[in-house]
C-alpha cells in the first residue's frame, strides 16, 4: 500500500463511449494507446495487455503513473480521500484483490452517450443532447461525436464474474444496455452478491422493472450529480429543473428505508458553483437528516470534486482576485464532517497553479452558454463577476 497502488488495476475495468477503454473513468485518455478499445480485443485481452501490465508493474513499484494524476492532484492538495484510496479501502470485501491474479469484478460502464442534459463541464462526446444547442463560437472547446454503444455481447463472457457494476453515461437511466446487462447477471443467479453505483443527473427515477432488481442486490449506490441549489443547478446541468431535481432527490433518500441504498453528493465544482456550495452544503444536511435512513455523521458521502477537465472550467482559470473571494468566503467555513476538509481540499487546489492564460477561453464559453435561458450573471455573487469579468 504506497501511494500510488491502486486496487482497481487488478479488478476494474472501464469502457468509455464507443468501446474506447481505460484503467479506470478518471485515466487521462492521451495516456491509453489507440488500439486499447474493445472493436480490437476482447475486455480481457485489454485487461492483460502489455499496456495494463505496465501500470501494475509501476504501481507496485510506487511509481506515480501519468494517466492517474486527478487522484495524485486530490492527495497533493490534503483531500482526506483520493477516489484511488476509496477505493483501497472499499468495505465490499470480495473486490479485495490477490496481486498475482487480476481479475475483471468489476465493470464500469459509460460506453452510451445518450443523455437528456447539456451540462456546462460536458460536451457531445458524452452527451447526445448538445447536438440540439449551436457550437459555432466553441466549436475549439468541445469535442464533435454523436450518439454511441456497443453491442452487450462482446462484454457477455465477463457479466457472471462481475460483483460491482459501475453505471454512468449520459445518464444511466436512460441507457437501455445498462438494464439489459442487469437482466443478463440476474439469469446467472447471485444478484444478492452484487452490488450497482450509478451517476445520475436526478432528472429522473428508475422504471419498475429496474427498480425491482435494485430490491434483489447487496446494495445501491447512488453518486448524485447535485451541483448547485435553484438557479445555479438550471445553469451548470441545462435544461433540469430545481424542482424535479431537488423532488427526486429526495425520493431516492427515503427509498433507503426499503432497500440497502446509499445517497451520496458527487458534486462537480467549477466558476459556476463554487460559492452556492454553502447552501449546497446547508441544503444538503437538512434533508438528510430528516429523509434519509441515517443522519448526517463524519462516515456521511459527500465528495464535491474539482473539475479537471476541460481546462478553461477549472477554478485554477481564475484570476488572483476572484480566488481571494473564494477562499475568504470557503476556507474553514464547512461543517466540521467532511465538507470543511472538501472546501479547503478545492481552496488549495484551485490556488495550486496559475492557469489564467485560459480566463478568455472561459469568458467566452460562458457567452455561449449564457444563451440558453439564463445567464450566469443572473445568480452569480457580484462581487464574484465583477471579479472575473
Amino acid at each position: 500500500m504506497n501511494e500510488t497502488w491502486c486496487s482497481l488495476a487488478w479488478n476494474h475495468h472501464f469502457i468509455g463511449p464507443g468501446g474506447n477503454c481505460k484503467p479506470c473513468c478518471r485515466f487521462k485518455l492521451k495516456d491509453v494507446p489507440d488500439d486499447h478499445k474493445l472493436k480490437n480485443a476482447h475486455i480481457n485481452e485489454l485487461f492483460f495487455s502489455e499496456f495494463m501490465t505496465d501500470i501494475r508493474a509501476k504501481m507496485l513499484e510506487g511509481i506515480r503513473i501519468p494517466g492517474c494524476a486527478k487522484c495524485y492532484e486530490e492527495q497533493d492538495s490534503g483531500k482526506r480521500a483520493s477516489l484511488r484510496e476509496i477505493y483501497n479501502n472499499h468495505e465490499f470485501q470480495p473486490l479485495r484483490v490477490d496481486i498475482s491474479k487480476p481479475k475483471i469484478v468489476f465493470l464500469e460502464s459509460a460506453f452510451s452517450n445518450v443523455c437528456d442534459l447539456q451540462c456546462v463541464m460536458c460536451d457531445p462526446y458524452f452527451s447526445t443532447s448538445w447536438g440540439k444547442q449551436d457550437l459555432t463560437e466553441i466549436d475549439d472547446l468541445v469535442r464533435p461525436h454523436k450518439k454511441v454503444t456497443i453491442d452487450i455481447d462482446s462484454i457477455k463472457s465477463i457479466i457472471p464474474d462481475v460483483l460491482h457494476f459501475k453505471f454512468t453515461g449520459g445518464e444511466p437511466l436512460l441507457i437501455p444496455e445498462y438494464q439489459r446487462i442487469l437482466e443478463e447477471r440476474e439469469e446467472h443467479g447471485g444478484l444478492e452478491n452484487v452490488f450497482l453505483n450509478y451517476s445520475t443527473n436526478l432528472m429522473r427515477l428508475p422504471n419498475r422493472r429496474l427498480f425491482d432488481i435494485w430490491k434483489k442486490v447487496k446494495f445501491i449506490e447512488l453518486a448524485t450529480s447535485f451541483d448547485g441549489t435553484g438557479k445555479v443547478i438550471e445553469y451548470v446541468r441545462y435544461p433540469s429543473n430545481w424542482d424535479t431535481v431537488s423532488w427526486n432527490l429526495i425520493t431516492y433518500m427515503g427509498w433507503s428505508e426499503q432497500m440497502d441504498l446509499r445517497v451520496g453528493m458527487r458534486a462537480t465544482i467549477m466558476p459556476y458553483n463554487v460559492l452556492n456550495l454553502i447552501d449546497m452544503q446547508n441544503w444538503w444536511i437538512e434533508k438528510i437528516n430528516k429523509f434519509y435512513r441515517v443522519k448526517f455523521n463524519p462516515k456521511s458521502w459527500v465528495n464535491p470534486t474539482h473539475v479537471a477537465q476541460p481546462a478553461h472550467l477549472t477554478l485554477k482559470v481564475l484570476p488572483i482576485e476572484a480566488k481571494r473571494i473564494i477562499r475568504e468566503r470557503l476556507w474553514d467555513k464547512g461543517h466540521k464532517y467532511k465538507f470543511r476538509q472538501s472546501f479547503n481540499h478545492l481552496c488549495n487546489y484551485m490556488d495550486s497553479e496559475d492557469h489564467t492564460h485560459l480566463l478568455d477561453d472561459f469568458k467566452r464559453y460562458t457567452g455561449v452558454m449564457d444563451k440558453r435561458g439564463i445567464a450566469f450573471e443572473d445568480f452569480c455573487d457580484e462581487e464574484l463577476y465583477n471579479a472575473i469579468f
